[in-house]
């Protein structure tokens, strides 16, 4: 009998400690750390350093890649990489044909 009263004793604890810990619904959830500003696509286009564009290269074929506005493109397959607020996306999923980057200018 001892034993069943201390296991509820330490179990309802422990429940009280877990719900303390995990806050109630009431609660209001801590702020993310960029405060209220609300979330921003990332803009098409920015600068790019001379010296990175001349050691990037297309992750499909290795060849080089020249500026074509806001996409860097690939000399020998054409396709085009996009630049996210200066930061060349070098993703072959995020790659666009020719046709595609024409209508996404």
């Amino acid at each position: 009998m001892r034993r069943l009263l201390l296991l509820l004793i330490m179990g309802g604890g422990a429940g009280f400690w877990w719900l303390r810990r995990a806050g109630r619904a009431g609660d209001a959830a801590p702020e993310p750390a960029g405060g209220n500003a609300p979330y921003q696509q990332p803009r098409l286009g920015g600068e790019i350093a001379p010296e990175l564009l001349e050691i990037l290269a297309c992750p499909l074929d290795k060849e080089r890649v020249e500026r074509a506005g806001n996409f860097l493109v690939c000399q020998q397959c054409q396709q085009h990489y996009p630049i996210r607020d200066g930061i060349p996306v070098m993703l072959v999923d995020e790659a666009l044909t020719p046709e595609q980057a024409a209508t996404a200018r």
